[in-house]
């Protein structure tokens, strides 16, 4: 199956890179961008090849991952479309925020596969949580492509266009608000005697563990508050904390950054 990549930026690098590290072919992976830097670089990177154009792309991909910004997808699509219109079995998978299917279905005027795709920022250190969606056209074995790549740099699930929203904000805009939690107790440590750097690397990697030990105990039935008893004993720092947090407003406050968040993506859509 070769694979076309329009677009050539930070999480289409993540993703072509990832699929390589993971054992995919780079030879099979056809790359374009806007102005003909980026995908010549990462094309040498991983071992692919560059398209002339984005309909010459078109013409020689079985799977086209659309990695424009939003505003420029449209545009894209203009080029492509009577090639892909004239091409059977060829999906298309977009990972621009707030483009709908039935959007993207208009822009091409035919019954052309779509996929929506949303991976995080944490592709780049193959950990991004990503959520696939598609349209009637898209067949079992064309999902399944669309998975097996973006599988490569992390965790993939399969949910409802309507729950896009939510989960941009759950996975999509969640980790800057834990870099900010992770800054906040960096700055904690720096009070208390320690250097920034060390408070940093102590509270992000006890995240990173915690999200394991999270992970590992989801899968056997547990759930946050079952983690939560087991570090928390009477009288102890921990219980002090977490009421101080609680006072403070940390549950409610991260509730409100995913209500704006959520808010803000149906406002997109």
């Amino acid at each position: 199956m070769r694979i076309g990549f329009i677009g050539a930026g930070s999480m289409v690098g993540a993703i072509a890179r990832g699929a390589v590290a993971a054992g995919m072919d780079g030879t099979s992976f056809l790359f374009t961008d806007a102005r003909g830097v980026s995908a010549p670089a990462l094309a040498a990177e991983v071992g692919g090849a560059v398209a002339s154009s984005n309909e010459e792309l078109a013409q020689q991909a079985d799977l086209i991952i659309l990695g424009v910004k939003p505003q420029a997808q449209g545009t894209v699509i203009a080029q492509i479309r009577k090639t892909l219109n004239q091409r059977d079995g060829v999906a298309v998978v977009s990972i621009a925020a707030g483009r709908s299917l039935d959007t993207m279905a208009q822009d091409f005027g035919a019954a052309v596969p779509l996929m929506r795709a949303m991976p995080n920022v944490n592709a780049q250190v193959g950990a991004s949580m990503t959520a696939l969606c598609a349209n009637d056209t898209v067949t079992p074995a064309q999902r399944e492509a669309a998975r097996s790549l973006l599988s490569a740099v992390g965790s993939v699930i399969d949910i409802e266009e309507k729950d896009f929203p939510v989960f941009t904000a759950l996975a999509g805009c969640s980790p800057a608000w834990v870099f900010q939690m992770i800054e906040a107790f960096g700055r904690a440590g720096v009070k208390y005697g320690l250097k920034k750097a060390q408070s940093v690397e102590i509270a992000a990697t006890a995240i990173l563990g915690s999200a394991q030990l999270m992970l590992e105990a989801a899968s056997k039935g547990a759930n946050p508050s079952t983690l939560i008893d087991q570090v928390t004993s009477p009288g102890g720092s921990t219980i002090a904390g977490l009421l101080a947090g609680e006072e403070a407003g940390l549950s409610t406050a991260i509730v409100h950054a995913v209500d704006a968040a959520v808010g803000h993506d149906h406002r997109l859509g």
